[in-house]
């Protein structure tokens, strides 16, 4: 009898609805978690900086964080923290190597991954070789870090 070979890939999600078993690894990628994570592991060199994130909350309150925002503030925001962050530059280089040997789930809270930074750290992924299960059209936050290139 033949063994049913395991699909190993990355994927993302809504941490509300992230069903834990079903992954190696369960990564939280954002900077206040709603409560510590007991199994999961906190990765905020993933998340945006403080900085980003209270930025991000002062324009979700003022009813202004939507599209436009989210391209033109917010995403050359993150991606100028990301690379100056060696720390978040060396996770994103071991979750491309461990794409193919471990499934793993990058969670935020944000219900829409479109306007979530989880979309560009997926981007990245995607545009670094990474196994990952993402939108082709994220593969434009890879191209706007022209030093990974």
């Amino acid at each position: 009898m033949c063994k049913k070979r395991r699909v190993v890939i990355i994927y993302t999600g809504c941490i509300p609805q992230i069903d834990e078993t079903k992954y190696d690894e369960v990564w939280w990628i954002v900077r206040s978690p709603d409560s510590m994570p007991t199994t999961e592991k906190l990765v905020q060199e993933l998340s945006p900086s403080k900085e980003v994130f209270k930025a991000y909350r002062k324009a979700f309150h003022l009813g202004i964080f939507d599209e436009e925002y989210f391209q033109t503030v917010y995403v050359p925001d993150f991606l100028d923290d990301l690379v100056k962050n060696q720390s978040a530059l060396e996770k994103l280089g071991w979750l491309c190597e461990k794409s193919r040997e471990k499934n793993i789930i990058l969670g935020c809270y944000c219900e829409e991954e479109a306007l979530c930074h989880r979309s560009i750290i997926a981007g990245i992924l995607l545009g670094m070789g990474a196994k990952i299960e993402t939108k082709a059209e994220y593969i434009k936050y890879f191209e706007k870090m022209e030093f990974l290139v």
